[in-house]
């Protein structure tokens, strides 16, 4: 159980304190996580066992996660100032619910770390995994549409 709250306060605290904070587009931070997985997927599997050598312990496994997660800080200090009203920030709050869960799926198996993978045994998680496609294609749909509709960055 303590394993489900670390990796849920992880997935989701991320993006809520990108928003917060860089008042960033959560339309890019979405785009930008699924790029990264693609990235992830696309890695050389020497360049992250040469990475991860030089940390100890489970060094691949957090080199995979750093790919993701500095995905999604650049994007957010790309896309800084992007949000300013209540009505914008709700609409980016239900995107961070979606790339929270997105990132709450995908990222225990494309990872491998062990935190993260003892949450896979609970049953909330397995019920997010069963949704997975749907939460992706959702997340993606709303963020195309968001994106579109912005205003450009200055």
């Amino acid at each position: 159980m303590n394993d489900l709250l670390i990796s849920g306060a992880f997935v989701f605290g991320l993006p809520v304190s990108l928003l917060v904070i860089f008042r960033a587009n959560v339309a890019i931070m979405f785009f930008a996580a699924c790029a990264g997985v693609v990235l992830l997927d696309s890695l050389d599997p020497t360049v992250v066992t040469t990475a991860g050598a030089v940390v100890p312990g489970d060094g691949e496994a957090y080199v995979r996660l750093a790919v993701i997660v500095v995905t999604l800080i650049f994007s957010a200090m790309m896309s800084r100032d992007s949000v300013r009203k209540m009505t914008g920030y709700m609409l980016h709050g239900l995107l961070v619910l979606l790339l929270g869960l997105m990132l709450w799926a995908l990222l225990p198996y494309l990872s491998g770390i062990s935190w993260l993978l003892n949450s896979v045994d609970e049953p909330v998680w397995q019920y997010v995994d069963d949704f997975k496609t749907v939460i992706i294609a959702l997340g993606f749909s709303l963020s195309l549409v968001v994106a579109l509709k912005s205003k450009p960055v200055k």
